[in-house]
C-alpha cells in the first residue's frame, strides 16, 4: 500500500547546508505545513478460526513493513532542503504481530476467555542531541544513520475474563439478564516499555522512560433489559 501527499512541516528559513545563518536573518523559523510526504507498506496476514476440543479460538499472525518520511503535520525533517532524506521506518512499524483469542465454556454456566498479544517493538529515532545544522530543531541524526533506526523491546500481554449470565425476568418480547464478569489485564504483570531515549549523547541512551499499565483487576455487573 502506498501513501502520498502526507502532511509534514518544513522550515523555509532553515540555513542552507554548510551555512549557519538563515536566508532571512530577520526571522528565526518560517514554518510551512505541506502535503509532500509519502509512505509504503506491505503486509502478510495468516488467520485461523476454529474449535479444538470445545475450545473456540482465533489466531492471527501478521508480518509487515511500513516505511515513510514523515510522522505527521508537526514533524520537521532533519534536512529541510531534503525532506525525503527522512525516509525510514514508520513510527508504527511493527515487523511481527501475533494475536490469539480463546473462549471456553465451564460447568454451571461460567465462561472463560483470554487474549494473548505478542508484538515486535516500535522504532524510535536516534539523534545527536545537538542542533548540527543550526535550524533550531534538535532532531539531527548521526552521520549515515536513517530515521527511526532504533527498535524498542517487544510487547507481550495476556488478558483473562471469567463471566456468568443469569436470567432474572422473562417478558413477552424479551428477557432480562444480569452479567457478572471478572477481568484481569496484563495477568503476568509484564513490563511493556513504551518511549525510549534516542539521544546518543545522553547517559540514558537506549533506555525506556515510560511503560504501559501494570496488572489491573476489574469486576463488573451489567443488567440487560
Amino acid at each position: 500500500m502506498r501513501g502520498v501527499d502526507l502532511y509534514r512541516s518544513r522550515n523555509l528559513n532553515a540555513p542552507q547546508p554548510g551555512t549557519t545563518t538563515p536566508p532571512n536573518p530577520n526571522f528565526v523559523n518560517i514554518d510551512q505545513f505541506e502535503a509532500s510526504g509519502s509512505s509504503h507498506s506491505n503486509a502478510l496476514t495468516v488467520t485461523y478460526k476454529g474449535a479444538i476440543h470445545k475450545v473456540n479460538l482465533m489466531a492471527q499472525y501478521v508480518l509487515s513493513r511500513t516505511l515513510d518520511d514523515t510522522s505527521g503535520y508537526l514533524y520537521t525533517p532533519a534536512n529541510n532542503y531534503d525532506p525525503h532524506g527522512d525516509w525510514g521506518r514508520s513510527d508504527s512499524d511493527r515487523r511481527h504481530r501475533f494475536n490469539m483469542v480463546v473462549m471456553y465454556s465451564l460447568p454451571f454456566g461460567f465462561h472463560v476467555s483470554g487474549i494473548f498479544n505478542a508484538w515486535s517493538g516500535l522504532p524510535y529515532n536516534i539523534t545527536t542531541g545537538t542542533d548540527d545544522n543550526h535550524d533550531t530543531v534538535f532532531n539531527d541524526r548521526p552521520l549515515g544513520l536513517w530515521r527511526n533506526a532504533g527498535r524498542a523491546a517487544g510487547y507481550t500481554d495476556v488478558d483473562l475474563r471469567l463471566s456468568k449470565r443469569w436470567r432474572v425476568m422473562r417478558q413477552r418480547e424479551h428477557a432480562h439478564f444480569v452479567d457478572l464478569a471478572w477481568d484481569a489485564f496484563n495477568v503476568f504483570n509484564h513490563a511493556n516499555f513504551d518511549k525510549y531515549n534516542g539521544v546518543i549523547s545522553s547517559p540514558t541512551f537506549g533506555q525506556p522512560y515510560t511503560a504501559d499499565a501494570a496488572r489491573q483487576l476489574q469486576v463488573s455487573v451489567r443488567y440487560h433489559f
